[in-house]
């Protein structure tokens, strides 16, 4: 090694890690992501979370991500850096559904939460932080997180317009919901 691009003090580790040096990819480049890459490696923000079913999860992390027809994809786990004991550095923080009550409530510094699947949709109610997405499973039979999700709209929340207020239309085959709660 000639030289060093980024360095940040770790917290102590139990085993020393190593792992192959995460690519941005084309969507981590789009996302600008890129011009501080190194720095984002080196100490990143730590302030997603994700809840749900942890072996669904590690599947959808190596899944391949990049706009259509380029080449320069990079999985999932490159761009969202999963604490999932298999990289040096992490900056999304996972919970087991099935667990979740044990470490709620979530810490203060997250500025988003992913709810995976009914299981993790039902502490909806539990969690604080500036942005929550949900993730249905239409292929499920069970309605039950959809209902949570529609009666908390339609008892405390103020709905937002997709198009209108996000600049996004879901693409097809995609629903989507959004609305705001007071904390």
């Amino acid at each position: 090694m000639d030289r060093f691009t980024a360095l940040a003090v770790l917290p102590e580790v139990e085993t020393p890690l190593r792992a192959p040096r995460p690519q941005p990819g084309s969507v981590g480049r789009w996302a600008r992501l890129d011009q501080n890459w190194d720095a984002r490696l080196a100490a990143p923000a730590a302030d997603l979370a994700i809840v749900g079913t942890t072996a669904w999860l590690k599947d959808d992390f190596d899944a391949l991500l990049g706009h259509e027809g380029d080449r320069d994809s990079a999985p999932i786990h490159d761009l969202l850096l999963p604490d999932i004991g298999e990289l040096g550095t992490w900056s999304t923080r996972i919970y087991t559904s099935s667990h979740l009550a044990e470490h709620l409530p979530l810490p203060e510094d997250l500025r988003a939460v992913i709810l995976d699947g009914s299981a993790a949709i039902k502490y909806i109610q539990c969690i604080e932080s500036s942005a929550v997405f949900c993730v249905i499973d239409r292929s499920v039979a069970d309605e039950t997180a959809a209902e949570i999700l529609v009666q908390m709209r339609n008892s405390r929340g103020e709905s937002v317009s997709l198009p209108q207020d996000l600049n996004w239309l879901a693409p097809a085959g995609v629903e989507a919901l959004a609305f705001t709660v007071p904390l």
